[in-house]
């Protein structure tokens, strides 16, 4: 699970340059090369009354300094750094398209939440990436900001899991970002149950545990808890315990879906990513 390519999609929204950051981040953490990938959508597809080459070459000639400038940022920070452009398609598609012709990449995107209507009608790029991506996401919402220092590292990871196959996905990628820096973990289940905090309810995280315990016991690790809450928005409630470990990086297992998942009613992980105050890491199962 440990990425050997980083690959950060951008359109040069706020967002964008935060995940940027966080891409940044990552690289450093795992010394991987960063593809910066944009969509180019302004290709002349109809027959206009007037030209309009001119302003397409003006448009382009805007997002390769752009690109220029954000390669030179991260090259000037010791990482290997290419930039991509890719004329005309669907952003998600091409995005994940892409990210399948990597060897073994790690997608980082940001995300501006959008919601009500305009998400109904448009869909959002960053849900149809996360719901369809066969590799590890790292998706970066608008609450996000960007860390002062240079220390790369994450310090506080909090694991979110309902024991689901999808959840429990997400363990190698909960050791590879522990690793590291020896980050303290704390492993969250949230229930609508309110019995299930019990010695019973303490032992379905017996896996993780095992699991954690193979992989991390021999390394200088943090502290390690695990924790049951009781709510019926689950959410909301991965978000405040976001806000109050405070975690500096949140770790899902998600459920792969359809492309048409991202025109229907918000799922759970992608709530839980619109309000996260910190970058959400997932895999897709």
């Amino acid at each position: 699970m440990i990425p050997d390519q980083i690959v950060v999609a951008t359109d040069f929204s706020p967002a964008s340059i935060t995940a940027l950051s966080i891409a940044s981040r990552v690289a450093r953490i795992f010394k991987a090369k960063v593809t910066i990938l944009h969509v180019f959508q302004y290709v002349a597809q109809h027959h206009y009354k007037v030209p309009v080459d001119w302003m397409i070459a003006t448009i382009r000639s805007d997002v390769r300094e752009k690109l220029g400038e954000n390669k030179r940022v991260l090259s000037e920070a010791g990482i290997e750094t290419e930039v991509r452009m890719i004329e005309g398609g669907v952003p998600a598609q091409e995005i994940l398209n892409f990210a399948q012709s990597c060897g073994n990449p790690l997608l980082v995107i940001g995300t501006r939440a959008v919601g009500g209507m305009e998400r109904f009608v448009l869909g959002s790029t960053a849900e149809e990436v996360l719901r369809q991506a066969h590799c590890p996401v790292i998706t970066v919402g608008p609450h996000v900001t960007i860390p002062a220092g240079i220390n790369p590292h994450f310090h506080r990871v909090l694991y979110a899991t309902d024991f689901s196959e999808a959840s429990l996905a997400a363990i190698p990628l909960v050791v590879a970002f522990q690793r590291p820096s020896g980050a303290s973990l704390r492993v969250l289940h949230v229930s609508g149950d309110s019995d299930l905090r019990t010695t019973a309810g303490e032992q379905r995280f017996d896996p993780i545990r095992k699991v954690l315990r193979e992989n991390l016991d021999h390394l200088c690790v943090g502290s390690e808890e695990y924790v049951i809450l009781h709510g019926e928005v689950v959410s909301q409630a991965v978000v405040n315990e976001a806000e109050r470990y405070p975690a500096d990086l949140l770790i899902l297992g998600v459920r792969r879906a359809s492309a048409y998942a991202a025109h229907v009613s918000p799922r759970i992980a992608f709530q839980t990513i619109a309000a996260a105050p910190c970058p959400v890491l997932s895999v897709s199962c």
